[in-house]
């Protein structure tokens, strides 16, 4: 799989639907562009998080004043 590909296998939105996420073990959850919160656990969440990174999600525990690891 192309990790900027618009879709990931088995999630219904799109990389242009997130804006952020946070993950804590293999649990994410992410925010919508329309506000609302979801979450997700992939079957493999390095994979899913690349994909992530990929298409410019911001990852929450990376902006400032949060403790991050």
């Amino acid at each position: 799989m192309k990790t900027t590909a618009k879709h990931f296998p088995g999630f219904q939105y799109s990389a242009s639907e997130l804006l952020k996420y946070i993950t804590v073990a293999k649990d994410f959850t992410l925010m919508l562009s329309s506000g609302e919160f979801i979450k997700f656990t992939p079957i493999n969440d390095s994979l899913f998080e690349d994909w992530l990174i990929a298409n410019k999600v911001q990852n929450i525990r990376k902006e400032e004043g949060w403790i991050t690891e």
